[in-house]
């Protein structure tokens, strides 16, 4: 009761504190709370993006104290929680008893193909990326979750080889779309190889546009320039590869700078939100990435959250909620250095092997 309490009041982490405590204890005098328990902590976390701390205390309680009529959102929170772990078979044996009627069916079916992608099955990967896009038609709420579900689709068919299929896939994205400068590079692969070189220019030349320019883009350049090699253009190919030199070399030497600079997850996390330490280009490009963006949706809330819980704290159980709070910020804090430094280094790894695709185009000119 507590927690319905605290949820009512807008104070949804300490409401989901109050039901995990509920669910971390298999207790057979007060079998008739689980159901209320389950159902309201995996809403509250779903809507928080952190629905996998549900699932891990789920994944602990015995079966038997799972009801019937919540079995299908357990499911969903469990094989959150193996998603997350890349624990692949158990993930996807949860997600799949996710029953049609369940609010969160479209969301497993997404995650159960990206599972199918890391095992390369993209045949069946791409069976549940279009179930998705389809069962989502016409939701309004569910627009960014069927834009991704079609990037992904796109994606997989592009990855079974069935390169016209995909240039049909990728084509139906509008401008609107939020990932719309991930899918003019993207198409410009399978365009590249059904030999549609003027579409696949086209696309690029919006990419490596000044609009776009300091977005981490160092493919499209590199990719232009072998598509005008192959096109006997070596004049406006020495441009593309010129330009590309001109614009990342510089980043280059500040991701360098950056890894001895910043060296740990919480450096990296401080100088993104703070905005100085990094450089220019590599931010433009995480402002683009969801996982981040939703992560400080979320300590945007629980900040709220704390400021609120404070009112309360002469109540002792109310100065733990604060205290909780408090951990659960600094680790999702931590969670978002994490990422941000593994971008770093796969994006600084990235520009060196396309500055020595670079040079490799610049020595087959002479």
């Amino acid at each position: 009761y507590q927690g319905l309490t605290l949820f009512e009041l807008g104070l949804y982490y300490s409401s989901f504190i109050s039901f995990r405590k509920v669910l971390l204890t298999a207790d057979d005098r007060n079998r008739e709370v689980y159901e209320k328990a389950i159902k309201n902590a995996v809403i509250i976390m779903d809507r928080l993006n952190m629905v996998e701390k549900v699932g891990k205390a789920l994944d602990q309680l015995p079966a038997g104290f799972i009801p019937g009529s919540v079995a299908g959102l357990a499911h969903y929170a469990i094989g959150t929680y193996h998603f997350k772990q890349n624990n692949i078979d158990t993930a996807m044996s949860h997600l799949k008893s996710v029953n049609p009627e369940n609010q969160f069916y479209e969301k497993a079916h997404l995650f159960l193909g990206i599972l199918l992608t890391r095992k390369k099955d993209y045949k069946e990967a791409i069976y549940y990326f279009n179930r998705v896009v389809e069962d989502t038609r016409g939701k309004r709420e569910m627009f960014p979750l069927q834009e991704l579900a079609r990037l992904n689709l796109a994606r997989s068919i592009y990855s079974s080889g069935d390169i016209d299929k995909s240039i049909e896939f990728y084509a139906q994205f509008l401008s609107s779309s939020p990932y719309w400068l991930t899918v003019l590079l993207e198409a410009s692969w399978p365009l590249m190889r059904a030999n549609d070189t003027t579409v696949s220019l086209g696309n690029l030349h919006t990419v490596t546009s000044p609009f776009y320019r300091e977005d981490l883009v160092g493919e499209a350049y590199i990719l232009r320039a072998t598509i005008l090699f192959s096109l006997c253009k070596y004049e406006e190919m020495r441009r593309t590869l010129n330009h590309f030199f001109v614009l990342y070399d510089p980043v280059v030497r500040a991701m360098q700078s950056e890894v001895t600079k910043l060296g740990a997850p919480d450096a990296f996390y401080h100088a993104y939100v703070s905005g100085k330490g990094l450089n220019f280009a590599f931010v433009n490009m995480v402002k683009r990435d969801d996982g981040i963006n939703n992560n400080l949706k979320v300590l945007d809330l629980l900040r709220i959250e704390r400021r609120n819980v404070a009112r309360f704290q002469r109540n002792d159980q109310m100065h733990r909620m604060a205290q909780l709070i408090d951990e659960a910020v600094r680790a999702l804090e931590n969670e978002m250095g994490i990422t941000l430094q593994r971008l770093h280094k796969r994006k600084l790894v990235e520009l060196l092997e396309q500055r020595e695709q670079a040079n490799y185009l610049k020595v087959e000119i002479v």
